[in-house]
């Protein structure tokens, strides 16, 4: 049913069609080009119209402003074959037999006689996987089921088919990072075609979403990975093999056009084509780049670079950010390159942005030649009343080799753990250089001949509990696995418990970070992930300084491959068992900085302000430095939050990003979240060298009890847990709060 306003838009849309030479939005239409000698394509019809009381509105909310494709369920679409494709030829409806119908993802089988869909219809809470012929001569059959989600299939080589699931990993439930809060976050997966889910293999896990694998012609499976560590927070390219193994960056490092780089399609062996757009409000569309990230005179069969990808832009009319693009210049979703050059793609006019979301009028996908030398556009089929997704031609393609061990499933109850390593630390490829204590904007190179080892952090998060964040500093969980000892030829080694996300820090001899390494990194059962340096250049070969085998080859990998009780983390205060960084402070800093008259900072405050997204204005009073564990009231991320003075005094300041305004008496940043190296209270408690207790991080002392006639009690692994704290982030909360959630004693990983 349709109201007037819906009857004035098919109008208007028929028009703009006819003109075009297109279809009306009927199955069937008048005359058009076509796409070469394709005799079909495959897609979606993802259905926006809702029917609540004989009126019908449009849902264009639930996660479509979103750069990643969620599970949002609107039923009405379809999974079609448009033969031939263009705009007069004839649609053939592969899921009519079913109810409720939507479609998150297709793709054609090597041999194009079958599909592989994602579907979820009425009766089922979920999407799951089904194959089909796509001559519609068999009922779809369905391929996976459970309480969970799985979408965007591919085909991959040995008979087998990569997607994402929203399945839980563990017991504890599936991840959820300290941006999304949400206890659903998707991980790639896979399942041999006639086993399905009894042959169904979770891949190892990022801490944030997986989405969009597309497979590359060396038989590896891309994809795009959300990479939120800290402060970082966007969309890069990641690819490993199809038994999941070798999971390592793609593109997207350094020098990407925009947040985040989705929908990717391979054009030949290093060349891909993706949308590049904005992290939030875009309806998962924005401009299209092409991406070379071959290597520039790369040796053996290394063929990728990621650090030095090059990115072109396509449309550049067209934002890649959440701003309105130019009359004309639309929004694109999934591109989909043809053998003579041309994409095929899904595209709509107007602003295709968050504005649609706010308005309640959704954009009008419909399915495009694209040629990227013209830029010009030749419509192939539009459906006014629906958004016309994922076009792939139904043709034969050459299979992939086999990339990695896909013989039989992986066993869920293998330990065996990960082996991490490097070759030589000391070899980088970043331009970057360090700062504080010691060093003195020191290229990256040289400080890594100080490192002494190498702190392996695991990455959780809220599935662990009744969570929403971990503190103030929008940094996940964390938890030390191990320090691994750094040899003299810069090789280390460490076997960690395989298959959960962690990130690495090189330490100096005072226990300090010399870079806080920004992207998780994970590996399967038995899998080894040695890599020649701290993010070596790609174009070049990393060999042990001395011999065949490094020194930490030699010796073997430091065994960390503990349970989670075993593994180090840093509560501040508030947990079930153990010490908290809270008592590390009551133990030496409390007594002078707790706001009595001995107290040099008392009185000492600054003033917050903040309005609500109700838009009511609150204060808060922060004190300068107040290091007891009395509750006070702050405002972070549009809500106000309670915490004890001292974790308000020591991490606010780095925390307020730009939803408030401070005045009055400002502190330095006591904690810089992440980097204890640059952090104003690790510089002035100070910290001494593991060889040598005379030697100090900071040669001249900024705090009395330091200096010689004001011999103080600190200890030096008080000083150490302080460093940590800093280096992991500045986390409050931890597994350790909230005793009663799992038994963590009996879980060998996480």
């Amino acid at each position: 049913m349709h109201d007037a306003r819906w009857m004035g838009r098919g109008l208007a849309v028929a028009l703009m069609l006819a003109l075009a030479g297109g279809c009306s939005g009927d199955e069937t239409g008048g005359g058009g080009e076509g796409v070469g000698n394709l005799e079909a394509l495959l897609f979606v019809k993802r259905a926006f119209l809702v029917e609540r009381d004989g009126v019908v509105s449009e849902n264009v909310t639930g996660g479509n402003g979103q750069t990643i494709d969620y599970t949002r369920y609107v039923p009405g679409g379809g999974l079609f074959v448009l033969s031939p494709p263009r705009p007069n030829g004839t649609l053939r409806n592969l899921t009519e037999e079913f109810e409720d119908v939507d479609i998150n993802g297709v793709d054609v089988s090597f041999d194009g006689t079958q599909a592989v869909f994602a579907m979820r219809r009425a009766g089922d809470a979920h999407y799951h996987l089904y194959l089909t012929n796509i001559d519609g001569s068999v009922t779809p059959r369905q391929l996976t089921f459970g309480p969970h989600d799985d979408v965007k299939p591919i085909f991959v080589p040995g008979d087998r088919i990569a997607f994402v699931t929203n399945q839980p990993y563990t017991e504890m439930g599936t991840r959820a990072d300290e941006y999304n809060h949400a206890r659903v976050v998707a991980q790639i997966a896979t399942i041999g075609i006639a086993g399905g889910d009894a042959d169904r293999v979770l891949c190892a896990q990022n801490l944030s979403h997986i989405a969009d694998p597309f497979l590359m012609s060396t038989g590896e499976i891309g994809y795009s990975r959300w990479e939120h560590l800290g402060p970082l927070n966007d969309v890069k390219l990641f690819r490993m093999n199809t038994d999941c193994t070798n999971m390592q960056g793609l593109a997207g490092s350094g020098g990407k056009p925009a947040n985040s780089l989705v929908q990717v399609q391979e054009i030949e062996l290093g060349r891909l084509v993706a949308v590049a757009t904005s992290r939030r409000g875009t309806i998962q569309a924005g401009s299209l780049v092409e991406i070379d990230a071959r290597a520039e005179g790369g040796f053996g069969d290394i063929v990728f670079d990621e650090q030095r990808a090059r990115f072109e832009p396509l449309t550049p009319l067209v934002p890649t950010g959440e701003e309105s693009p130019p009359e004309g210049a639309g929004r694109y979703r999934r591109p989909f390159p043809l053998a003579d050059g041309r994409f095929l793609v899904s595209w709509s006019d107007g602003d295709v942005n968050e504005r649609n979301e706010l308005a309640e009028t959704a954009p009008n996908f419909g399915i495009y030649l694209f040629d990227p030398v013209t830029r010009e556009r030749t419509l192939i089929f539009d459906d006014p009343d629906t958004w016309d997704l994922y076009a792939t031609p139904v043709q034969v393609r050459d299979v992939p080799p086999v990339r990695g061990d896909t013989v039989g499933p992986i066993d869920p109850f293998d330990y065996t753990p990960t082996v991490f390593g490097s070759v030589d630390i000391t070899q980088t490829g970043l331009n970057e250089v360090v700062s504080g204590a010691q060093f003195d904007r020191t290229p990256l190179g040289d400080a890594l001949t100080e490192a002494r080892r190498v702190r392996i952090i695991e990455g959780f998060s809220s599935e662990i509990g009744g969570v929403r964040e971990f503190g103030l500093t929008l940094h996940e969980g964390a938890a030390i696995v191990g320090e691994a000892r750094v040899y003299d030829d810069g090789s280390w080694e460490a076997a960690v418990p395989a298959r959960i996300p962690y990130h690495l820090q090189p330490l100096d001899r005072y226990g300090l970070a010399i870079r806080n390494q920004l992207t998780w990194i994970q590996g399967m059962p038995g899998e080894n992930r040695r890599c020649g340096g701290c993010h070596e250049d790609r174009t070049e070969q990393v060999l042990p300084r001395v011999g065949t085998t490094t020194l930490a080859q030699q010796a073997g990998p430091e065994d960390f491959n503990v349970a989670i009780p075993e593994r180090r983390e840093l509560p501040w205060a508030g947990a079930s068992s153990g010490e908290t960084i809270q008592d590390v402070l009551n133990r030496n800093c409390v007594g002078c900085h707790d706001g009595g008259a001995n107290d040099p900072f008392a009185g000492r405050t600054y003033m917050v302000t903040a309005t609500t997204e109700e838009g009511e204005e609150l204060e808060f009073q922060v004190p300068y430095l107040l290091l007891t564990d009395e509750p006070i009231d702050v405002f972070f991320e549009m809500d106000v939050v309670s915490y004890p003075a001292s974790y308000v005094s020591l991490l606010y300041p780095s925390a307020m990003m730009g939803e408030v305004t401070a005045t009055g008496d400002m502190p330095p940043e006591w904690v810089n979240p992440g980097s204890a190296r640059r952090s104003r209270l690790i510089e002035v408690v100070n910290v001494n060298a593991e060889d040598d207790a005379s030697a100090w991080a900071w040669p001249t002392p900024s705090h009395p009890e330091n200096i010689p006639e004001f011999a103080g009690t600190m200890t030096r692994e008080d000083r150490l847990r302080l460093v940590e704290m800093a280096d992991l982030g500045g986390q409050y909360w931890s597994r350790r709060n909230v005793d009663g959630e799992t038994n963590w004693g009996e879980l060998t990983y996480d």
